[in-house]
């Protein structure tokens, strides 16, 4: 793996500064190195959710995101790998992020590698990762990283209760760093999708155009066309 990766990290922490940001920022660096090891230059872009909560209502309202806003999707878009982390609220995600992934297109989460990881107060909430997150980039067609990454306020050294993991957090913030590596150096995602083009137009068969509308807009025309411009 000689070219550029490049990591997005959505954090949809509401606080500044946040528990959900120190994990997000871990878990970056973690695959970094990860992927470093194998030769590869990383470019991780961090992308706080919370700064761009007017903007991703107003996308689900209309449709239509605003340019900043349009500027993190394409980012998302076009990286190799997006690391995704959100507090736990009432046994799921934030609606903050949640309506994130509402306001994006289905098309561009599909075999996407994803490394999930979520905060809470206690170790309590651990499961909803797996009940009530998991399950979304299932339905998004993502291609998941094993291992999730749950922190309990414990596991950043308020352990006054005996309730941190008995593994570090940092042992596991590095073995899921480490499957999202080699899920990339598998091939996994873009770059699968990209060898699948590439057979096809070998064949001589002419690659199927992918729409990145909703079902809602499918026939959508531009306005170009149909003022008989091509």
């Amino acid at each position: 793996m000689t070219d550029t990766v490049r990591l997005v990290a959505l954090s949809a922490g509401l606080s500044t500064p946040s528990s959900t940001r120190m994990l997000t920022d871990q878990l970056s660096r973690a695959a970094a190195t990860a992927l470093g090891r194998d030769g590869a230059e990383v470019d991780v872009t961090t992308v706080e959710l919370r700064e761009y909560a007017h903007a991703i209502t107003d996308a689900l309202l209309t449709r239509f995101p605003d340019e900043r806003l349009s500027m993190v999707i394409e980012s998302v878009r076009a990286a190799d790998a997006v690391i995704a982390v959100t507090p736990v609220f009432n046994v799921g995600p934030s609606g903050l992020f949640k309506t994130f992934f509402d306001a994006v297109d289905v098309e561009v989460w599909r075999n996407k590698p994803v490394l999930l990881g979520a905060t809470a107060g206690t170790a309590r909430h651990s499961l909803a990762i797996d009940y009530a997150i998991r399950p979304l980039f299932g339905y998004l067609k993502a291609e998941v990283v094993p291992t999730v990454v749950f922190a309990a306020s414990a596991d950043f050294g308020a352990d006054t209760g005996g309730q941190a993991d008995e593994q570090p957090l940092a042992a596991r913030v590095r073995r899921a760093a480490t499957e999202l590596a080699t899920m990339l150096s598998a091939g996994i995602g873009s770059s699968a999708i990209t060898a699948e083009t590439s057979e096809g137009a070998a064949d001589g068969a002419p690659a199927e155009p992918v729409s990145t509308l909703d079902a809602e807009f499918s026939d959508f025309v531009p306005m170009g066309k149909l003022l008989g411009r091509d």
